[in-house]
């Protein structure tokens, strides 16, 4: 099938233009070559023994040594990560703002801040019949999550770190 004659769709997710699978009747999303893995899109697997994951960078998931690709703000001695125009939100990158009259909260999802009704699902513990979240390796610390408790760096000081 030529590249030209391919009917794309495309699906507005989240303010982002994703293409669907061009093979006829399936609404999974295009990976490569316009059609989903299933129809045929070869995804390059992780080159370490026994990973299942996507390569990345240089052949290896991010798990396994893929940097990812983040710029630093441009602003001098600024260390954080630019988000638009090279810059962070502190020099000036614009975010999107809650659309709910009078507030001035970051736009977390549907163009709405947490308090005006943006949902953050956060993964619940794989322990059968256990409703607490999970910290690391899919379970709550109950069930064996080793989480690190960072300690206050001043001397003599006993207390916990707050992000």
């Amino acid at each position: 099938m030529h590249q030209s004659s391919r009917q794309w769709r495309s699906v507005h997710k989240a303010g982002a233009k994703i293409k669907e699978c061009s093979s006829e009747g399936c609404t999974n999303y295009a990976k490569k070559g316009g059609v989903c893995t299933r129809h045929g899109a070869k995804i390059k697997q992780c080159s370490s023994d026994g990973c299942t994951s996507y390569a990345q960078k240089g052949g290896v998931c991010i798990r396994h040594g893929a940097q990812k690709l983040c710029s630093k703000c441009s602003s001098e001695g600024c260390t954080n990560y630019a988000q638009k125009g090279g810059v962070c939100v502190k020099h000036g990158a614009k975010v999107k703002r809650c659309s709910s009259a009078g507030c001035t909260n970051q736009a977390r999802q549907r163009g709405v801040c947490h308090r005006h009704g943006a949902k953050i699902r956060f993964k619940q513990c794989s322990t059968e019949e256990c409703t607490k979240y999970a910290q690391k390796g899919g379970v709550c610390m109950k069930h064996g999550a080793k989480v690190e408790i960072k300690r206050c760096s001043s001397e003599g000081c006993t207390n916990h770190v707050v992000k």
